[in-house]
């Protein structure tokens, strides 16, 4: 509980503060070696590169995808890869290789995501490479652990992937270890 207190404060005073505000002018972002247009669209204070579907303790930034009727616009236009038209109908998989990029307008925002209040952030790209160069300091984290990072340049790419079984939950290991300790008592 106190974690949550401790990131509703942090969030608060980061809203008012608005320290990463106009975010497009700080900060170049090259999908796939095709650059990101930040302005376009809503301000943005926040980018979250995800490969799962859960952020934040269950929050789906990416969002679920609308069905598609326009299934053809890939293979007509296959230069057009991240069109706010096409990436509303592309599906958020773990096992594709691809990491989805989002924009978030401010940290108010990923609470209503959280609380349901809204749906998704602003989906800016799908991709295997993500190149990032920020020109200011900017507050950051991997798997919710924060840090102040200095001007850089970051490249994120889909390294490798490890197969998994993924066995009947009827037969798990804590149902054997619970049965065995009930028959053995």
């Amino acid at each position: 509980m106190r974690n949550k207190l401790w990131y509703f404060e942090l969030g608060t005073s980061e809203s008012l503060a608005s320290t990463c505000k106009n975010l497009h002018e700080q900060i170049d972002i090259l999908c796939d070696g095709e650059t990101i247009d930040l302005g376009n669209g809503p301000n943005l204070e926040g980018i979250a590169l995800l490969n799962i579907a859960s952020i934040y303790g269950g929050s789906n930034l990416w969002g679920s995808s609308r069905k598609s009727n326009s299934w053809h616009i890939p293979i007509l236009f296959p230069q057009i890869t991240n069109s706010s038209l096409q990436l509303q109908h592309r599906v958020q998989d773990i096992g594709d290789r691809l990491i989805e990029v989002v924009g978030l307008e401010s940290a108010i925002q990923m609470g209503q995501i959280k609380a349901g209040v809204r749906a998704a952030a602003r989906r800016l790209s799908q991709c295997s490479t993500v190149v990032i160069q920020t020109h200011k300091p900017f507050p950051m984290q991997i798997d919710g652990e924060p840090w102040m990072q200095p001007p850089c340049i970051i490249q994120i790419i889909h390294k490798n992937q490890v197969p998994m079984l993924l066995g009947n939950r009827k037969r798990s290991t804590w149902n054997l270890l619970r049965r065995q300790t009930t028959d053995d008592s």
